[in-house]
C-alpha cells in the first residue's frame, strides 16, 4: 500500500481512478464533496480498491489515515464522519455502489446476578459503588461521578443527605430543567445529567426492563405480525402500546385477550420501569394508542380499551335530531352573528337596544347602521351553534324541555332553564361545606354565560322579553362566581420570573439563536447530501418567528396563526427596516395594529420565508405560517402549544401566547404609570388614546415597549448579543 501522508489532491492527475472520478464527477453534481468522501476516494485510488469492493475493513482504515495524518484526533469519530457520508452517497448518487456499511456491533456488557448487587442509601454510597464497579469503562465511569456531583451541587445539599432514589430526586430535577439558565448550563446538560443518574442507580436498583423491539425474541410471531402491520400504518412508534406488546410477549398473553386489566398490569409495570412518572397519563396514552390501532390497523384485535374512562352521561344530540323548525332557529341565529343584520331592528334604536343589552362596548361608530349588533369572527359563530346545540340537549336529557316541543332557540335560551342548568352545575361543582367554585368550573360557568348573552341579544324582537329577564341572571351568577381579578394565579407566577432581566434578555434573544443553530444544520445537513431542512426545523423556525413578532406586536393567537405574507411590509434593502400590519378585520376589537420591525429581525423573517416556510405548505399558500394541503394557516391551538413548547425547551421560561399581552403591560407599566393609554393602543382595545384633537398611535406604542424592553435588558449583567451582525452571518 502507499504511504498513507502523501495522498495527492482530488483534482491532481492520477489522484483517482476512472471509476472513482466518475462517481465524484457525479456526487459534486449534488454540490461540494465532503472530505471525508473525497479522502475515501483518494486513499481507494491510491491502494488499488475498487468502488463495488469498499466495506467495514476499507472505511476503517480511511479512518486510520485521518487519525494518522492529524485531519481528526478522535479515531471513533473518523469513523462515524466517513461511514455517515459514505451511506448518504449510496441513497443520493446515480450509479454509487449500492452497499450501505453498518456500524460495527457492540460486544454484550457482562451481566450480574441480583444477589451481588451493592447497595447505597444515599447518592455518596452511590458514587463509591460506581468509582468501584468493575462493570463500567473508565470514561464512563468518570461521566457517571460527574453526573452524581452535579446533581448534589444544583440541588444545594452535600451527596450523603440525598437519597439513591430516582422517584424522589426526579421531581427536583425536573423543577430545575425549567431553569437551567441560572444554573449555567444548558437544558441538555440537565436531560443527560438524569440519564447518567439513572444508569448508576441501575447498578444498585435494576429496572425490569423488557427487550427492545429489534431483539428477535422480544415478540411472539402474532404480535411480531401486529407489529409490522401497525408501522406500516402508523408513522410514528408510540412507546406506550410498543411497551404493551413487549409486555405481553413476555408473559404470554395473545392479542386477541388484551383487555383492560392487562392494561392496568402494563401501567404498573411503565411506572415501576420509571418510563412514566403519572399513572393516569400512562393509563391514558395505552387505551388511546390501543384504541387508535383498532380503528386504523389492519387484523388488530377489534376489543376497545375503557381503562381509566369515567361513566359518562347522556350525550350531546346531533343537530339533525332535533325538529326541523328548531334548526332553522338556529340558523336564523347564526346569521345574525355573522352579518350582523337583525331584521326589523335599525338606526338609533337599534344601537339603543345594542347598548342595552350590552352588546357593544365602547365606541358605536365602528358598527355600521345595520342593525346594531357586533359581527363575529367564524371561530366564535361555530362555538355558539354547538354551545346551543349542547344546551338544548341538556335541556331534554334532564327533562325541562320535550324534543318534539322545541320551536324557537328561546325555547332553552331563557331564565327557567338556565336557573336549572346553573343549580344543577353548582350541585356539581361546589364542594361540599364552602361556597366559592374552583377556579376551572368558574371559567366554564363564565363562558356558559358568554355565549348565552351572545345568544339572547341576537334573538328576534318578539323574545325581547327572553333578553330583559335572562341578561340580569347571567350578570348575577358571573359576579356570584369570580374567578380572579386581572390575573390568573399562575400567570401571576409565570409573570414574576420576568422580575430578573436575564430571562426577558432570553425570550427576546431566542428568534435568532434559534435561527443560528437551524442555519447551521441546515449549512451541515446540505454538505453531507441530505436533506436541508426537515420538518421538525420548518416547525421550531416557525415558533421563533412567532416569537419576534409577538415581542414586537403581542397580538391574539387567533390574529398571529393568521398573518399572511402581505401583512408583512418586506423593505428592497437587507439594511432597511420594515413593519408588520394587520387590518382591522383581522383583530378581535377591529382594530388595526402595526409594529415596525428593525432589519435584522426583517432578516430573519426572509430567511424563514426562503427556506423554512416552504416545508410547511403548498406552493401559493399566503400566510406566513400555512398549514400543509390547503391556502389556511395554522390553527392557533396547536400554533400556540408549539411556541410555549419551543419557548420552554430553548430558554426554560413557561410562556404562552397570550401571556405576551400581560406581559407588555407590566413592562410598560413598570417603566411608567402614565403609559396606560399606551398600553390600550399597543393591545387594540378600545376606549385607548382617544383625545378630542388626537391620540396615540399604533407605532408609538409599539416603540415605547422596545424602548421598554432594551432598558430592562440593559440592566441584566453581561454584554449584549449584536444581533444584527449575527442575524447576517447566518444568513
Amino acid at each position: 500500500m502507499t504511504d498513507q501522508l502523501t495522498l495527492s489532491r482530488r483534482n491532481a492527475p492520477g489522484a483517482l481512478s476512472l471509476d472513482w472520478r466518475r462517481l465524484c464527477d457525479a456526487r459534486a453534481a449534488l454540490g461540494r464533496i465532503p472530505g471525508p468522501l473525497s479522502t475515501t476516494a483518494r486513499w481507494c485510488s491510491a491502494n488499488g480498491i475498487e468502488p463495488f469492493a469498499v466495506d467495514d475493513t476499507v472505511l476503517a482504515a480511511v479512518a486510520d489515515y485521518l487519525t494518522t495524518a492529524g485531519t481528526w484526533t478522535d479515531r471513533k469519530e473518523a469513523y462515524r464522519q466517513v461511514r455517515t457520508y459514505w451511506n448518504a452517497a449510496v441513497k443520493q448518487v446515480p450509479g454509487w455502489p449500492q452497499a450501505i456499511i453498518q456500524a460495527p456491533p457492540r460486544p454484550p456488557r457482562p451481566l450480574t446476578s441480583a444477589v451481588v448487587r451493592p447497595t447505597a442509601r444515599t447518592l455518596e454510597d452511590l458514587r463509591q459503588v460506581v468509582a468501584s464497579s468493575p462493570l463500567l469503562a473508565d470514561n464512563e465511569r468518570m461521566a457517571l461521578v460527574s453526573a452524581i456531583t452535579s446533581a448534589a451541587r444544583w440541588l444545594g445539599r452535600p451527596p450523603g443527605e440525598l437519597p439513591a432514589n430516582l422517584r424522589s430526586l426526579d421531581p427536583k430535577l425536573k423543577a430545575l430543567a425549567r431553569h437551567y439558565a441560572q444554573l449555567g448550563v444548558s437544558r441538555k446538560t440537565v436531560t443527560n445529567v438524569k440519564s447518567l443518574l439513572r444508569k448508576a442507580l441501575d447498578l444498585i436498583a435494576p429496572r425490569p426492563a423488557l427487550p427492545p423491539v429489534s431483539d428477535p425474541s422480544a415478540l411472539t410471531p402474532e404480535w411480531r405480525t401486529l407489529w409490522t402491520a401497525w408501522r406500516a400504518t402508523v408513522p410514528k412508534a408510540y412507546g406506550p402500546l410498543s411497551f404493551l406488546m413487549r409486555h405481553c410477549s413476555a408473559t404470554g398473553i395473545a392479542p386477541d385477550a388484551v383487555d383492560d386489566a392487562v392494561a392496568a398490569a402494563v401501567a404498573d409495570r411503565m411506572m415501576a420501569c420509571g418510563c412514566r412518572r403519572d399513572l393516569p397519563m400512562a393509563i391514558r396514552h395505552i387505551r388511546g394508542y390501543w384504541n387508535q390501532a383498532v380503528e386504523t390497523v389492519p387484523g388488530w384485535p377489534s376489543r376497545r380499551l375503557t381503562l381509566g374512562l369515567a361513566a359518562r352521561g347522556p350525550v350531546s344530540l346531533p343537530l339533525t335530531a332535533f325538529p326541523s323548525v328548531f334548526q332553522r332557529s338556529l340558523e336564523d341565529l347564526l346569521v345574525v352573528a355573522r352579518t350582523g343584520y337583525q331584521p326589523g331592528v335599525t338606526g338609533l334604536r337599534a344601537r339603543a337596544e345594542a347598548r342595552k343589552s350590552r352588546a357593544i362596548k365602547g365606541d358605536d361608530s365602528r358598527k355600521k347602521d345595520n342593525g346594531g349588533r357586533k359581527r363575529l369572527r367564524d371561530a366564535s359563530i361555530e362555538g355558539l351553534g354547538d354551545f346551543v346545540r349542547r344546551f338544548a340537549s341538556w335541556a331534554v336529557h334532564h327533562g325541562h324541555r320535550k324534543l318534539e316541543d322545541l320551536r324557537a332557540v328561546s325555547d332553552v335560551v331563557n331564565e327557567q332553564v338556565f336557573v336549572a342548568w346553573y343549580d344543577a352545575y353548582c350541585d356539581k361543582h361546589v364542594p361540599t361545606g364552602e361556597e366559592d367554585m374552583p377556579r376551572k368550573p368558574a371559567k366554564t360557568l363564565h363562558n356558559a354565560c358568554g355565549f348565552l348573552a351572545m345568544a339572547a341579544i341576537r334573538l328576534p324582537l318578539e323574545d325581547a322579553p327572553v333578553v330583559a329577564d335572562l341578561l340580569p341572571m347571567l350578570d348575577c351568577a358571573r359576579e356570584e362566581h369570580e374567578t380572579y381579578g386581572e390575573l390568573t394565579p399562575e400567570n401571576q407566577q409565570k409573570l414574576a420570573q420576568f422580575a430578573i432581566p436575564e430571562n426577558l434578555r432570553a425570550l427576546h434573544e431566542m428568534p435568532i439563536r434559534v435561527m443560528e443553530y437551524l442555519e447551521s444544520e441546515r449549512q451541515s445537513r446540505t454538505a453531507a447530501g441530505e436533506t436541508p431542512v426537515t420538518p421538525r426545523m420548518a416547525l421550531t423556525a416557525a415558533a421563533a418567528m412567532g416569537v419576534l413578532l409577538l415581542n414586537s406586536l403581542p397580538v391574539r393567537v387567533l390574529t398571529l396563526s393568521g398573518t399572511r405574507l402581505d401583512n408583512v411590509q418586506w423593505p428592497l434593502s437587507r439594511h432597511a427596516d420594515g413593519a408588520v400590519a394587520y387590518e382591522a378585520w383581522q383583530t378581535k376589537g377591529k382594530i388595526p395594529a402595526r409594529a415596525v420591525l428593525k432589519s435584522w429581525k426583517m432578516m430573519l423573517l426572509s430567511i424563514y420565508r426562503t427556506h423554512y416556510r416552504l416545508l410547511l405548505g403548498d406552493v401559493g399558500n399566503s400566510f406566513l405560517f400555512p398549514r400543509q394541503g390547503e391556502d389556511k394557516p395554522m390553527r392557533a391551538a396547536p400554533f400556540s402549544g408549539l411556541i410555549s413548547r419551543v419557548v420552554a425547551r430553548e430558554t426554560g421560561l413557561a410562556m404562552n401566547p397570550h401571556l405576551w399581552r400581560h406581559l407588555a403591560t407590566k413592562l410598560l407599566l413598570d417603566e411608567d404609570p402614565r403609559y396606560r393609554d399606551t398600553v390600550s393602543r399597543l393591545l387594540g382595545h378600545h376606549g385607548a388614546g382617544r383625545r378630542e384633537y388626537g391620540g396615540v398611535s399604533q407605532d408609538q406604542a409599539a416603540a415605547a415597549l422596545e424602548t421598554a424592553v432594551d432598558r430592562i435588558r440593559a440592566r441584566a449583567p453581561g454584554r449584549a448579543r449584536r444581533t444584527a451582525k449575527a442575524a447576517r452571518r447566518s444568513s
